[in-house]
C-alpha cells in the first residue's frame, strides 16, 4: 500500500494524464468513494459471516456473501482498488489494474482452492460448480436479499470495520493533494463533501434495499 501511495503521488505530476475538467474529476471521485464504501462493507460482511459460521474453519461457508462469490473478500478488495484507480489514476488504467490484480491474487486463490478441496472434498466441488470464483452473476445479485449479503451485525464484529474510516480518510488526503498538484486548487472541504455525499447516498441506498422483502 505504501508503494501504491508513493506511486500515486508521483503520477500527479503528469497532469495531462488526468481529466482537465475539474467537474469530471469530481464525478470520478464520487464514483470512486462509492466503490470504496461498497468494497469495504463487502469485506467486512464476508469476514464477519465467515467468523460467525465457519466454526473455526471446520465448516465450509456457502451462505451470506458466499452465495454470490467464492471469494467475497477478494471481490471487496478489487472494488476498493477500482475506487482508488478512478479517483487518483487515469481511469483508462482500470483494465491494467484488473490484470495486475489477477496476477497478484490468482496464485493465492489457487492454493486456497486446493486446501478447501482437500478438506471438504465433493462438498466444495459442488459449491464451486454453482458459485463463481470472484464476479457474481447479475441476476443472482439482484435476486439476493441485502440482509443476507450485508449482515451489519456480523460486518461490524471484525477489525475490518477500521477500514470504513481509514480508507476514506486516506482518499480525502490523496484527493486534496491531487487537486493541488493537477489543478492548482487546495480545498480539502470539497474532498470532504464528496466523501460525505457518497457515504450518505450509499447509506440511503443500503437502507432502501434493506426494506425489500426479497
Amino acid at each position: 500500500m505504501i508503494l501504491a501511495v508513493v506511486l500515486t503521488g508521483f503520477l500527479f505530476f503528469f497532469r495531462k494524464l488526468y481529466p482537465q475538467n475539474i467537474v469530471m474529476d469530481n464525478v470520478l471521485d464520487f464514483i470512486g468513494y462509492m466503490a470504496i464504501f461498497k468494497g469495504t462493507l463487502l469485506r467486512m460482511s464476508a469476514r464477519g459471516h465467515k467468523k460467525a459460521n465457519s466454526q473455526k474453519s471446520h465448516s465450509l461457508v456457502t451462505t451470506g456473501p458466499y452465495t454470490l462469490t467464492r471469494n467475497p473478500m477478494y471481490l471487496g478488495t478489487f472494488m476498493v482498488g477500482c475506487g482508488f484507480i478512478l479517483m487518483f489514476w487515469p481511469w483508462w488504467l482500470l483494465p491494467v489494474y484488473a490484470i495486475l490484480f489477477y496476477l497478484r491474487f490468482n496464485q493465492e486463490m489457487t492454493k486456497e482452492e486446493a486446501l478447501l478441496t482437500e478438506n471438504f472434498g465433493q462438498e466444495y466441488k459442488d459449491y464451486c460448480a454453482k458459485t463463481p470464483r470472484i464476479f457474481p452473476s447479475i441476476i443472482k445479485s439482484l435476486s439476493a436479499r441485502t440482509q443476507d449479503i450485508f449482515n451489519l451485525q456480523e460486518a461490524f464484529s471484525t477489525k475490518e470495520k477500521r477500514a470504513l474510516f481509514l480508507l476514506p480518510v486516506l482518499a480525502i488526503g490523496l484527493e486534496t493533494l491531487q487537486e493541488w498538484v493537477v489543478f492548482g486548487v487546495f480545498n480539502i472541504a470539497v474532498s470532504v463533501m464528496l466523501c460525505l455525499g457518497a457515504a450518505v447516498l450509499f447509506a440511503i441506498s443500503l437502507w432502501i434495499l434493506y426494506q425489500r422483502k426479497s
